[in-house]
């Protein structure tokens, strides 16, 4: 641990997040896989992720894909009446294309009614800030800065939210100093005490703590082989996915942590 704590008596904030999009997870494992399939997948999972946030009263932030919520009109009123976020996951998760941003929010507000504030690029690749600037995007949260070889090696950046141009950066949380991932991964895979200990440690230092799972880990990945999902991946998925993120809830429940939505956190902390 080379950082101090951050003690400054301020409110620490949660910002939980859900990758909502079509379940194309198949596909980058060599099997096709229906939008109809895919569409049942995600939504099942989403009810069930909207259950677990109901229950513990917490609200959250959906990051969309225009394909999701052009196909899940019931699951997006769901998460509106529960005073859930809807931010932009692009339009197809598994074809990306340049226009994305601008396609997906003027889907989205059509389809919520209400302002799209914030963007978040599938997989996190990279994605064009003065283009999410110039659309009227007041924040983007497409930044892993973990030290995962061969898939986010982001170490030069902050950890913690931050300005390119007018446009707010929000990472996800990483492990102080040595930049351990804590994302959903790490949350299937760590022992859970040691887990918890570590998201506890880094909020109490950054004030923050940022995390995002997605639908499909609430759906018992391993009794569908058909599906050829990688054992790293399906490793505690269905119901004990469920009883994990409940329990990471209640944890930062007691630390008196408080669940907010992305743009709630942007508008308190950074006047947007």
């Amino acid at each position: 641990m080379t950082e101090a704590l951050r003690n400054t008596g301020e409110p620490t904030s949660i910002l939980l997040s859900f990758d909502t999009e079509e379940f194309d997870l198949p596909r980058e494992h060599g099997v096709d896989i229906s939008l109809e399939e895919a569409m049942k997948v995600s939504i099942e999972g989403t009810n069930c992720i909207l259950d677990i946030l109901e229950r513990n009263s917490v609200k959250a932030t959906f990051f969309c894909t225009a394909n999701f919520a052009t196909n899940a009109p019931e699951v997006m009123k769901r998460i509106l009446d529960g005073g859930h976020e809807v931010a932009s996951h692009g339009v197809d998760h598994w074809q990306l294309k340049d226009t994305d941003t601008a396609i997906s929010k003027d889907i989205l507000e059509e389809i919520c009614h209400c302002p799209i504030n914030g963007y978040r690029e599938p997989r996190m690749f990279p994605v064009d800030d003065q283009q999410l600037e110039h659309l009227g995007y007041k924040y983007n949260s497409s930044l892993h800065p973990a030290f995962i070889p061969g898939r986010y090696m982001h170490l030069t950046v902050p950890r913690t939210p931050f300005f390119k141009g007018k446009v707010l950066q929000i990472p996800t949380s990483v492990f102080p100093g040595v930049r351990l991932p804590l994302f959903w991964l790490a949350c299937h895979h760590y022992p859970q005490q040691l887990y918890r200990k570590l998201c506890m440690w880094t909020l109490r230092h950054d004030g923050l703590f940022v995390i995002y799972f997605h639908p499909w880990e609430f759906i018992p990945l391993g009794a569908h082989p058909e599906w050829n999902i990688p054992r790293l991946i399906k490793h505690n998925s269905g119901e004990e996915m469920e009883r994990r993120l409940e329990k990471l809830i209640q944890s930062f429940k007691e630390e008196q942590a408080n669940f907010v939505t992305y743009t709630q956190y942007a508008q308190s902390y950074w006047g947007l």
